[in-house]
């Protein structure tokens, strides 16, 4: 039987921590000594703090919306330690694509193997920093199985950026970010082929509102299953099995070549 995790959260994300894991009473309950995790808010800094829990004995850190940080460091500490630190993200969090059956990815490498255009397009609210929605917009399309070459930036303004790239094949690669009141926050990649496309639209994750993955081909449209989980219980789910089993995530190294990318862009 798995074990029970006694967890902490820092002010921040107490609420948001609250609100996951009451959905989740056999495998966490809140922390009156040490905890066994520790959720952490992902603003500037997260990577000093989230070592400094591991020095502190926390078995599993959970990261809520991390800001573009050199997680390296970060991830030596953990992999020394036998740590497990878990990135809750939104979009690139979502049930969609990091929970089994793969059907999600499957479609979306199924249209990157004859793609003729990549589209992507991400919104988030007023006076959400640019460099945050592009982390999480990066984030969200290498988590859709979609590889970037040669990304560079268009067009870089206080409410958004444009940026233009190739895919491996050599197909154009367009991302959009923008922040606005009109629209709520969402993320859309889009693969077009010679006859037809895929399109996984991914919420915002404060509720269960489910991803939407919907294929079309030559012999008709295909939207898949919906799944009616949040991002952030899927994180918790997530980082309680990799603590229970004493196996690491990848969070860390994929998160790695986000937050150089974002550098080397925004820089």
């Amino acid at each position: 039987m798995s074990a029970r995790l006694l967890v902490a959260a820092e002010t921040a994300v107490a609420g948001t921590t609250a609100a996951a894991l009451a959905s989740l009473p056999v495998s966490f309950a809140p922390a009156v000594g040490a905890p066994d995790v520790l959720a952490v808010a992902g603003d500037a800094g997260w990577t000093w703090r989230a070592a400094a829990a591991i020095r502190r004995g926390a078995r599993g850190v959970l990261v809520v919306e991390p800001v573009a940080e050199d997680p390296r460091a970060l991830a030596a500490e953990a992999a020394a330690a036998g740590a497990a630190v878990a990135l809750d993200q939104a979009w690139a969090g979502n049930p969609v694509l990091t929970a089994p059956p793969p059907a999600a990815l499957d479609a979306i490498a199924g249209a990157m193997a004859n793609a003729v255009l990549c589209d992507s397009v991400a919104y988030a609210l007023p006076g959400t920093p640019v460099g945050t929605l592009l982390t999480r917009h990066l984030c969200a399309v290498l988590a859709c199985g979609v590889e970037l070459s040669g990304l560079r930036m268009v067009r870089l303004q206080p409410v958004g950026y444009l940026l233009a790239g190739r895919l491996p094949g050599g197909a154009p690669v367009a991302l959009h970010g923008t922040t606005t009141a009109a629209l709520p926050s969402t993320a859309r990649v889009s693969v077009l082929t010679r006859t037809g496309r895929t399109d996984v639209t991914l919420p915002e994750a404060s509720a269960a509102w489910p991803a939407e993955v919907r294929t079309v081909t030559a012999d008709g449209a295909t939207t898949l299953p919906t799944r009616f989980e949040s991002a952030h219980r899927r994180s918790w789910l997530r980082l309680h099995a990799a603590v229970d089993s004493g196996t690491g995530l990848d969070d860390l190294e994929r998160f790695a070549v986000v937050a150089a990318l974002v550098r080397n862009l925004t820089g």
